[in-house]
């Protein structure tokens, strides 16, 4: 695992991101906000370089903030211009309204036009992008106010510099690490569908002295894996792992507020090709990674599978468990038993969740199965391990094993027998803080219930 200096001198250049400033306490949240053309059609249709954002500052001059504008193209796929070209030339440079506009919440501002403009450019045309919280329960946003607003500038002619702020998130290609504002990510580069390692930056207590070392870390991910037993009707039982798949990068994209990476991937069965996956796009946040998988099934799994079969995917959480408040509301994962039929079925919700905390840090997993899969069931459970990483680092994360002998302490599980054949989409969403607030916690799964609201100045 690579913890060098100069990873972390990424981290330490924009650490003061990390505390909450007095801006950020103005902000409505601390989540990534992403807001598709369609939502703000009126401040679409213009050249991707001729907008810049801003948010008013306490004097009512405008403050560039961070933002990119990714592209999807007419697939559905993100327009990634480096590291391959398998998608780089199928975009038009255009902020269509199937594009995506994304900041950061920390960087919404007062719902107050500004008066004045960084070195008196004023934009040709500006629009208002005012968020605002409307849950249907009418309850308030946890921590911050109820609305804020950021400022959509467009220039037709030489457009100010962007945001001089250190970009938020790194991507590191030849160490195979995402380092951001909060966390480091290593890829296991043999197989980029797991992890090596993630470790967040520590949080400077208020009055606390100096650390003493040169980066303070949190522990948080040793590894993780994946796993399936696919157990065949009158044929035989498959068993894979991530070493049973190979993946690649295909092509990614840095942006100051978020790096996307696509990961295809492809799974050797009875000797022959086909495409497990197919591809995955991977976008990582200051303090989130955002998975939207499309899983591939090639056999229809109530008709070819018996019960037992499954898959998982699963982490090596550094400490013991115990040392951990943990929270969800998935049900638990027990083994196929005889007893298993009695059992009534997991409830059904829209949205699972899985928080891991101490004071000092904060791990929030959100799964979100397609409508078709939740209607019939195929939900997942958590699984459980009183265990620490040292201890599970004396099983091997080599060979295909079932929960309970595999090094890993929590973990999610789909049952393979509620799989139909064909694709399966399963948005997955991981946040990491480096502090903990039960109303910040909260509000990550809020996030949802923020609506955009824009109109031309």
């Amino acid at each position: 695992m690579s913890g060098s200096g100069k990873t972390w001198a990424w981290v330490i250049a924009i650490a003061a991101f990390c505390g909450v400033s007095a801006a950020a306490e103005a902000a409505i949240h601390h989540a990534p906000v992403i807001i598709l053309g369609s939502k703000i059609r009126a401040a679409s249709r213009y050249p991707i370089n001729t907008y810049r954002l801003f948010r008013t500052g306490n004097n009512g001059m405008a403050e560039p903030i961070p933002f990119q504008i990714d592209e999807i193209n007419e697939w559905g796929d993100y327009v990634l211009d480096q590291g391959g070209d398998i998608t780089k030339n199928t975009g038009n440079g255009i902020f269509d309204l199937q594009d995506e506009l994304v900041f950061m919440g920390d960087d919404v501002g007062p719902s107050t036009p500004p008066t004045a403009w960084p070195d008196g450019q004023v934009p040709a045309i500006v629009y208002e992008l005012r968020m605002k919280f409307q849950k249907p329960d009418g309850a308030k946003p946890q921590v911050f106010q109820q609305e804020g607003a950021v400022y959509i500038a467009v220039y037709f002619r030489k457009p100010p510099k962007p945001s001089t702020k250190a970009p938020y998130v790194v991507f590191d290609t030849a160490r195979g690490e995402v380092v951001t504002t909060r966390y480091r990510y290593e890829f296991d580069k043999k197989n980029y569908l797991v992890v090596n390692g993630v470790d967040m930056l520590r949080r400077p207590m208020p009055g606390s002295p100096p650390s003493s070392t040169p980066v303070d870390r949190v522990p948080l991910i040793n590894t993780s894996t994946f796993y399936m037993k696919a157990d065949l009707k009158y044929f035989v039982t498959v068993a894979a792992n991530h070493r049973s798949v190979d993946s690649k990068i295909e092509a990614f994209k840095q942006g100051p507020v978020r790096s996307i990476v696509r990961v295809s991937f492809f799974y050797s069965f009875l000797k022959l090709k086909f495409e497990l996956g197919m591809y995955t796009e991977v976008s990582f946040f200051p303090n989130s990674v955002v998975l939207p998988a499309i899983l591939y099934n090639p056999l229809d799994g109530p008709n070819a599978l018996n019960k037992g079969s499954g898959f998982y995917y699963g982490f090596s959480v550094k400490e013991h468990l115990d040392s951990y408040n943990i929270a969800t509301n998935m049900e638990t994962f027990e083994k196929q038993s005889i007893f298993s039929m009695l059992k009534s079925q997991p409830k059904k919700e829209s949205l699972y969740w899985l928080s891991i905390t101490k004071p000092d840090r904060m791990m929030y997993l959100e799964v979100a199965p397609s409508p078709e899969m939740t209607k019939v069931g195929n939900i997942p459970l958590l699984y459980s391990e009183k265990t620490d990483g040292e201890f599970l680092k004396s099983r091997s994360n080599d060979d295909p094993k079932e929960l309970g002998l595999s090094p890993v302490n929590i973990a999610l599980y789909f049952d393979l027998t509620k799989f139909g054949k064909g694709e399966h989409r399963l948005a997955i969403k991981l946040f990491f803080e480096n502090y903990f607030d039960q109303a910040v916690l909260e509000s990550f799964r809020d996030v949802g219930f923020w609506e955009p609201e824009v109109r031309r100045m």
